[in-house]
Formats: C-alpha cells, sequence, structure tokens
C-alpha cells in the first residue's frame, strides 16, 4: 500500500497536477477551455452532471497527460455512473495505450462496468498490429460464457460486428439457449451450420419468426456466404412464409443482392410474382 501512494504521489507530480487557485468559482459552461487542474478539480467536486462533463471533455483530447488522468481516476475508483463515462471516455479517444486498463475492467466484478469495457476495447485503434486485435477478439470469446446475460449478449453483438468467424460455434449454443443478440450476430458470420440452425428454427411453431428473418436476410446480404444452393434453400423458406418480413426480405435479395449468386435472387423474382 506504501508503495503505491507513493506512486500515486509521483504521478501527480509528474502531470503537474495541483487544485486551481479558482477552485471556489462554478465549474466552467465550456470545457474546451479549462485546463487539466480544473478538469480534475470539477470531476472530484459534488457536481455530477458537470463531472461528467469534465469526464467527456477528456475523452476528446488526444494529449498524452489527460489519458494518464483519465485512467489513474478510474483506477482510483469513482460511483458506477462516473467509472462508466471513464469507460466511455477511453473509447472515445481509441487510444491503444488504454487497452490494458480496459482489459482490467473487462474482468470486473460490475456487470454494467463489464460490459462498457468489452464496448470500449473494440473502439481501440491499433493500427495495422493484428495481435491486440487478436487480444480482445480472444476477450469476447471468453465473455460469451459470462454468468451475466448482459455481458454474453454484448460479446455476441460485438463478435458479429467485428466479423469473428471462430465465434460460429459458441453462437450457435448460446442461440440455442434462445440468446436473440447471438441469432443477430451470427448473421454476420454465420456459414452452412448456421443456415441449417436457421432453417430448423423457422419449422419450429413456437419460435418468433421476425428475428430470424431478420437474420436470414442479414446472411443472404454477405457476398461471403454460401454456397449458392443453401441459398436457394433459405429463399424457399421465406417463401413459404406468410409475413410480410420474409416478403421484404426477398424485395431486397432480388433487388440488391450479391451478383454472384443469381439462381437463388431470381428465385426471390419468382416467389413474389405469383
Amino acid at each position: 500500500m506504501r508503495k503505491f501512494l507513493v506512486f500515486m504521489v509521483v504521478s501527480w507530480l509528474a502531470l503537474g497536477i495541483s487544485f486551481p487557485a479558482s477552485a471556489q468559482k462554478a465549474p466552467l459552461k465550456n470545457m474546451q477551455q479549462a485546463d487539466l487542474n480544473y478538469l480534475l478539480f470539477v470531476i472530484q467536486g459534488d457536481n455530477a452532471a458537470d463531472a461528467l462533463a469534465a469526464i467527456a471533455e477528456l475523452g476528446k483530447r488526444k494529449n498524452p497527460e489527460s489519458l494518464d488522468m483519465l485512467q489513474m481516476q478510474l483506477l482510483l475508483g469513482y460511483p458506477p455512473a462516473m467509472s462508466k463515462a471513464m469507460i466511455q471516455a477511453l473509447g472515445a479517444r481509441k487510444d491503444a495505450k488504454a487497452m490494458e486498463t480496459l482489459v482490467f475492467y473487462s474482468r470486473h466484478r460490475s456487470t454494467e462496468l463489464r460490459v462498457e469495457a468489452l464496448v470500449s476495447l473494440c473502439e481501440l485503434d491499433f493500427g495495422k498490429d493484428p495481435a491486440p486485435v487478436k487480444v480482445v477478439n480472444e476477450i469476447l470469446l471468453k465473455a460469451l460464457r459470462d454468468y451475466q446475460e448482459a455481458v454474453r449478449n454484448k460479446a455476441a453483438w460485438l463478435l458479429g460486428k467485428r466479423r469473428v468467424a471462430e465465434a460460429e460455434e459458441p453462437l450457435l449454443k448460446l442461440f440455442a439457449r434462445g440468446s436473440t443478440a447471438a441469432m443477430q450476430a451470427l448473421g454476420f458470420i454465420g456459414g452452412i451450420r448456421t443456415a441449417r440452425t436457421l432453417a430448423m428454427a423457422m419449422e419450429n411453431t413456437k419460435t418468433s419468426k421476425e428475428p430470424l428473418i431478420t437474420t436470414i436476410g442479414t446472411l443472404l446480404s454477405r457476398e461471403d456466404f454460401g454456397p449458392e444452393p443453401v441459398r436457394v434453400q433459405l429463399v424457399q423458406i421465406l417463401g413459404d412464409t406468410n409475413l410480410p418480413g420474409a416478403q421484404n426480405v426477398l424485395m431486397v435479395y432480388h433487388g440488391s443482392g450479391p451478383d454472384a449468386f443469381p439462381r437463388s435472387r431470381k428465385l426471390a423474382f419468382q416467389i413474389l410474382s405469383k
């Protein structure tokens, strides 16, 4: 503990942080005019709204000192709403130097902070370095096994958004347990196994059809999804479904689907023409 306190004192000195002489004034309305000292004063003050505005301002700045301050304040511990705002601010900065801090919070005891850390990790800019991208993907894959549904659902959505192909199997398992988020993510990364699973789900009278139709539409919109016979099967399933959502998907697919699959697009037109 003593070493930690010494470290904190040295860090403050390195950042040149001291409370401003104007500490008795009301916080500035325009946070862009405030220096780091004043932003720190506002964050540590009693006005929650101004504190959140100051945190957001730190998220907009690009200098190393403001990044160090933001991470340091987050690690010191604040009420959940402020900690959440700090994590969001780190994501807004997109600075890869925040990765270690965000990885730490991706394992935090707070469900809400774990969710926000996953989102912010996915916003970081690693340039052309594939190593940290792989680490983030592995963290998301692990989060699919989190004991809280909110974390699992957010991880599922992020994996789909990032087109992480190796997530298909664990997402199928989550979908089998009723996860709508997993189903939506499968639309972005799923292959033949996903198509087969969705086709079977469409035959289940107890399953809500509209989310399934939307996911099938996402599959069909992808140029990397195939082969053509699988697309033909999905188009036919949509054609057999007497729901407006299915007709909308077929219209979009016929009009703007990938050119490499003319057979299934033609089938969509034939179904709509009946």
